[in-house]
């Protein structure tokens, strides 16, 4: 049966920390055609979700500017670009392909009466997520008042690595849940101070959905997932560190 995703994400960060999360899209396979929004916040270190099943209007992105409202989540976020958008063709196969749009990987944002800053990107999948040909997958984006990060690390048969330094492509030889080391030097350190979500996604982010256990195969299910909110500190050799926030996340397919 024919597949397709479509998903965005949208997130800001204020400089205390709290987070806003929110991920809207569908997903088409074969006769069943789903549509799937929420929104993960924190507060002092205290998380909040919010899950909704109705149909929405996508995300409206235009001159550097991107805007989505939702009332079943009561949510209300605009993203202005502070930096170049970044798009790659993550995989492709037989089975299909992963188209990654990321179309601000730093923007200054404000998500009802919070501000700061923000990230946004929009991801197209042909192929099932239960068919990938991956162990391990490790994303995240970081961004500050003077530098941002973006990532996207798969690990197992099919392994690729892409890494956006201030919009240059760059090949770290480490990277990991808690730093990445850059040919130069430079080290981005990433303290994970905040567990924003954790565990199989059949028990947490598609646990909404009605008789998902009898429409998905298990390894769809099985996946998962803890993603983080880091204090994050890009160290540079001979000069002064940059402080930031990271939102990163390690995924794992069951064998």
């Amino acid at each position: 049966m024919a597949f397709k995703l479509s998903k965005w994400y949208l997130d800001c960060v204020t400089d205390a920390g709290d987070v806003s999360i929110a991920y809207t899209g569908t997903v088409r396979w074969g006769v069943m055609h789903l549509h799937y929004s929420s929104l993960l916040e924190s507060t002092a270190e205290r998380i909040t979700t919010r899950s909704s099943l109705r149909g929405q209007e996508e995300p409206k992105a235009q001159r550097g500017l991107i805007s989505w409202h939702s009332n079943p989540l009561e949510f209300d976020g605009l993203w202005h670009a502070d930096a170049v958008a970044v798009r790659e063709t993550v995989y492709s196969g037989e089975d299909g392909a992963i188209e990654w749009n990321c179309l601000m990987p730093q923007a200054q944002a404000r998500v009802r009466d919070r501000c700061g800053l923000g990230y946004a990107e929009h991801l197209t999948m042909t192929v099932p997520p239960w068919k990938l040909p991956i162990r391990t997958l490790r994303w995240g984006r970081f961004t500050s008042a003077s530098d941002w990060i973006v990532w996207i690390d798969w690990q197992g048969e099919f392994s690729r690595r892409m890494v956006y330094r201030n919009g240059n492509a760059d090949l770290p030889p480490v990277l990991e849940d808690d730093r990445i080391e850059f040919n130069d030097g430079c080290c981005l350190r990433m303290n994970r101070s905040l567990t924003i979500r954790e565990g199989a996604l059949g028990t947490t982010a598609l646990s909404v959905i009605p008789g998902i256990r009898k429409t998905f195969p298990a390894r769809l299910l099985e996946i998962d997932e803890c993603k983080w909110r880091s204090r994050a500190r890009l160290e540079k050799p001979g000069g002064p560190a940059v402080e930031g926030w990271a939102i990163h996340e390690r995924v794992t397919w069951p064998q």
